[in-house]
């Protein structure tokens, strides 16, 4: 997942979904460097993740924002790269960048913590990336949207481990 997430996106995902339970794989690694894109192609992606029936492990080998965050809390486990980042899950107009309405942001709101508490991840800090209202001591603050750096998602177990390389996941596991 290396470009903006979208309906062609969506369809490689699919495929790619598709293609391991034929190949008798045990688990399914997503490389992960998007700035997000399209909500609804999004949340078909992390579905199709959620309901896969084998592990879906992500590395996060740059950026994992917005629509790319989303879909990394929907993986069975998450690697960072260093200098990797993860949030920034606010909801924009897609022609012009523009601020959604907070219909829209309630929805992403409730989808993030929903996908984190299926993980076992903090929900809050799923909302925290989406609502800069939300305050959490010692992690966000008000009006700030929360984007973690590897360190602080390790800190805070929103990812296994700093690797350098799927490589080393696999080393590691």
């Amino acid at each position: 997942v290396k470009d903006v997430i979208d309906w062609r996106m969506h369809g490689y995902v699919d495929l790619a979904l598709k293609e391991p339970d034929g190949m008798k794989a045990d688990i399914v690694i997503i490389e992960m460097d998007t700035y997000g894109g399209v909500l609804t192609d999004a949340k078909e992606i992390v579905d199709k993740i959620m309901h896969f029936k084998k592990p879906v492990w992500v590395f996060i080998n740059s950026d994992a924002a917005s629509a790319g965050a989303l879909i990394s809390m929907a993986c069975d486990s998450i690697y960072m790269a260093p200098g990797a980042s993860i949030g920034a899950a606010t909801v924009v107009n897609g022609s012009d960048g523009s601020e959604a309405p907070d219909k829209y942001h309630s929805y992403m709101r409730s989808i993030m913590r929903s996908t984190a508490e299926t993980n076992g991840r903090d929900p809050r800090i799923a909302e925290a990336m989406v609502d800069e209202r939300t305050v959490i001591d010692s992690v966000t603050q008000a009006g700030k949207v929360l984007t973690l750096t590897t360190t602080e998602a390790n800190k805070l177990k929103y990812c296994e481990a700093k690797v350098e390389s799927i490589e080393e996941i696999l080393e590691r596991n």
